[in-house]
């Protein structure tokens, strides 16, 4: 929080008050949070397709955990949900993608590593990620992924569980190949993350091949069925299929429920945004279409048969300059930290090599540094930069 305790408390003391005696209460009485979030999914509207959540058990019960431990994460969450967009931001991000590789294993036709040819960046220290960490107490959740392989990175499940130690929600994206090694599969799940996704981008071996080159199909069946045989000893729901809906598998669309439910998924998402890294244009020869009303009663009616909750992760409501409220929220609340400790914008760019905004180890610094200030006046006056209008509508 960058608004001084005395101002916090004079704008936001009672919120602050109600909000800390409800973390509390949840946190003293787990089981009433339990019943609350049965209620609510009893009462969920099951005839349309939703955006993916994670477990809001486990998930709110660690925010709560996080702001009765950590006042200051509580304080800072309340301003950002409450405080304009503007130039100078008085909330830090309260959410933050940190890349702990940027090397793959894979070769995706659609990932910025294979368009952008270059040298691969560092691999993040745990050193590093601790100290980043421990410098910014109010992170209520990371995503540990970039644009690379998060098991590449041996440190993956040290900093995953540092974060949970702080009671920081964690999830992560992977592609399969490395679950079995090292029983990684079983590493990944007792590290304490809060969700696995995993990507799974053709219902069969040669479409998937093609889209994820360098993939072995089979071997990541084996490893995803593997890993959700064990995560069917847990008390809960770990992981979640991701497919990334292109022209080259949207024939597959009912196929990939299938899939899921032979390798174990309780939970699959598709995914209809296909980005073109910060460049206009790009992929769009991959690009799909949203669901028709059809297709999507097909998919719910399969979905139930075979016990598989599907949900869609879609931008059509793309963002719109003329207000700040209709704006990207990212550049006034999240930022993406690359391997090599580079403040980016966001993660859809991925690494653009002329685009940095500092040092993640002096984060607070940067925040309101002239770099970042330009970079949201001129989201606030509709001087939307190259690399973010692909997500904007700006007919």
């Amino acid at each position: 929080m960058l608004m001084s305790d005395e101002e916090f408390l004079r704008l936001y003391k009672d919120q602050y008050d109600t909000a800390l005696a409800e973390a509390r209460r949840y946190v003293d009485d787990p089981g009433s949070l339990r019943r609350e979030v049965d209620e609510h999914t009893a009462k969920a509207d099951q005839g349309r397709l939703v955006v993916p959540k994670p477990d809001q058990f486990t998930y709110r019960m660690m925010n709560y955990r996080g702001f009765v431990r950590f006042p200051e994460r509580l304080k800072n969450y309340i301003l950002a949900k409450n405080e304009a967009r503007r130039e100078e931001c008085l909330s830090l991000p309260f959410m933050m993608d940190i890349e702990p590789v940027s090397r793959c294993n894979f070769r995706c036709i659609m990932c910025a590593n294979v368009k952008r040819e270059g040298k691969p960046k560092s691999d993040l220290s745990l050193a590093d990620f601790k100290t980043f960490m421990d410098q910014n107490p109010q992170f209520v959740e990371v995503k540990i992924q970039g644009v690379g392989e998060p098991l590449l990175n041996r440190d993956l499940f040290g900093m995953i569980e540092h974060a949970t130690l702080r009671d920081t929600w964690v999830r992560t994206t992977v592609n399969g190949s490395l679950l079995h090694v090292n029983d990684n599969y079983k590493r990944l799940i007792d590290s304490g993350i809060g969700e696995v996704q995993t990507s799974f981008d053709g219902a069969t071996k040669d479409v998937f091949e093609h889209i994820r080159a360098g993939a072995d199909f089979d071997q990541i069946v084996k490893n995803l069925t593997a890993l959700n045989a064990y995560v069917a000893t847990k008390d809960r729901d770990y992981t979640r299929m991701w497919v990334l809906l292109q022209s080259n598998n949207r024939h597959q669309l009912l196929d990939f429920i299938r899939m899921a439910a032979r390798m174990g998924f309780r939970r699959m998402t598709y995914s209809v945004v296909l980005t073109g890294w910060g460049e206009e244009d790009c992929f769009s020869d991959l690009k799909v279409r949203p669901f028709s009303d059809e297709e999507e009663a097909r998919i719910l009616e399969l979905a139930r048969k075979e016990g598989v909750e599907v949900s869609v992760w879609n931008c059509t409501d793309r963002f719109r300059i003329g207000s700040p409220e209709t704006l990207c929220p990212v550049p006034f609340a999240r930022a993406f930290i690359g391997s090599d400790l580079r403040i980016l914008p966001c993660g859809t760019i991925g690494h653009l090599d002329n685009i940095d905004f500092g040092d993640a180890l002096k984060f607070r610094e940067n925040w309101n540094a002239p770099t970042y200030r330009s970079f949201r006046r001129a989201h606030l006056e509709g001087r939307i930069p190259s690399f973010c209008r692909e997500c904007y509508n700006l007919d």
